[in-house]
């Protein structure tokens, strides 16, 4: 198959965990700084009977970003010093929660969050990016696992702390707390050895660059066209995402509203998730091996998403909050174990020099495909009840996957077949 990736060239010698462990640190103190901000201002905007327009404008604004900024933030944490990356992002995460310390305005709440946001759509890719750069090739799915624990608990740990928060300190007060997980992760920023961007690594990673089969795209013009399965997960993941992602702005609405729940109860469902998460990153990253093929993995990609779907079809059955909790559990854990594979498969089968636009690229598509479920679950609540949406998202989310699984199966044997070796046509001499 015309541009398959055949190899990719990795870190050489022994994976860099004390690298990765400062990395994991940054991923869990942005995990709680995130959710503190998000899971607060959601909480604020319910508690003075916001419409579900105006939350979904809200999570909106924390997906957009991600979403526009997703080539120019893949051309930046390609070209530009990883450590100034990381530090430049952390400082403005820092500054927009000190103005969102500060307003109450919906105008400038919003805007804050776009800055917010901004900011983490240049720090994801480059932590994601740097993660191949630290581990070798056989070490990557368990310091994936590693790193993806660290952000689950972080974001675990954000929505609880959230909901206790906010009745003590109020959504300001939860902010000013947010704070300082912020300035802790330019703190971690200089604490990391192994650095992206710099003249050095950008002659390392052309001096050894990925094989390409014959015709593909060069490492300069690497994009998803390049990678046929690739292309068909990322496409296919946004198409689910965008099925089940109004559950997001309809989520407080049916826990509080439906269900009659508290602040702090829709805290601890939601840092469920992640608790999910962290459980699916460990379990999917020990079945993870060497040997595992990249077909596989793609396929478990698509069957973990119908999992999720119907997790959230038994979100939308429950009739106590508290029963939301192991459908949760459920679904975070198929979540982590996408998280993992997503992020094996882009080390195995993406160029060293471009790991941070296929990263970028990932997000856009990804975070595009919720800004559309978030457009939809704010108009929907004005049309119906939350747990039919609930329901509903769940059921086409689901249907989704079915669909596309196939296509993932008919790819990767695709893909397969062209990296077996084909006897040669022309007789032994």
């Amino acid at each position: 198959m015309k541009g398959i990736l055949r190899s990719v060239s990795f870190t050489s010698g022994r994976s860099r965990w004390g690298d990765i462990s400062v990395v994991s640190v940054a991923q869990l103190l942005s995990g709680v700084g995130t959710f503190l901000v998000m899971t607060g201002q959601v909480l604020a905007f319910q508690h003075r009977a916001a419409s579900g327009t105006e939350v979904a404008a809200l999570i909106i604004c924390e997906a957009l970003p991600m979403v526009v900024l997703g080539k120019p933030a893949g051309w930046l944490v390609d070209r530009v010093d990883s450590r100034v990356l990381l530090v430049v992002a952390g400082l403005v995460q820092a500054g927009a929660c000190i103005g969102l310390s500060v307003t109450t305005q919906l105008s400038s709440t919003l805007a804050g969050v776009l800055v917010l946001s901004a900011a983490a759509a240049v720090s994801m890719p480059t932590r994601q990016a740097l993660l191949p750069a630290m581990a070798v090739r056989d070490d990557l799915p368990r310091a994936a696992a590693f790193v993806q624990t660290a952000g689950s608990l972080g974001m675990m740990a954000g929505p609880a702390l959230a909901g206790l928060l906010f009745g003590y300190l109020g959504a300001q007060g939860t902010v000013r707390v947010a704070t300082v997980g912020f300035v802790a992760t330019v703190v971690a920023a200089f604490a990391v050895r192994t650095r992206r961007g710099t003249r050095a690594s950008q002659a390392d990673a052309h001096a050894t660059p990925a094989l390409v089969a014959p015709g593909s795209s060069t490492v300069e013009k690497w994009g998803l066209h390049s990678d046929a399965m690739l292309r068909v997960v990322v496409w296919g993941m946004a198409a689910v995402v965008s099925a089940v992602s109004a559950v997001n702005v309809v989520l407080v609405f049916f826990v509080m509203g439906t269900l009659h729940s508290q602040p702090r109860t829709y805290g601890v469902i939601d840092a469920t998730w992640m608790l999910g998460i962290l459980v699916g990153s460990w379990l999917f990253g020990f079945t993870v091996r060497p040997s595992t093929r990249d077909s596989a993995m793609a396929r478990r990609l698509l069957i973990g998403a119908a999992v999720i779907s119907t997790s959230f079809v038994a979100v939308g059955s429950v009739r106590g909050a508290w029963w939301v909790v192991p459908c949760y559990v459920v679904g975070g854990a198929a979540n982590g174990g996408i998280n993992v594979l997503a992020m094996t498969l882009l080390g195995r089968r993406v160029p060293p020099a471009a790991r941070g636009r296929a990263g970028a690229a990932i997000m856009a598509r990804t975070q595009g495909g919720s800004v559309l479920g978030y457009v939809a679950g704010g108009l929907l609540l004005d049309v119906a009840q939350p747990r039919w949406i609930v329901l509903g998202c769940g059921i086409l989310g689901a249907l989704t996957a079915l669909a596309i699984l196939p296509i993932v199966g008919r790819v990767a044997t695709a893909d397969v077949r062209s990296r077996t070796p084909q006897p040669s046509s022309v007789g032994a001499l």
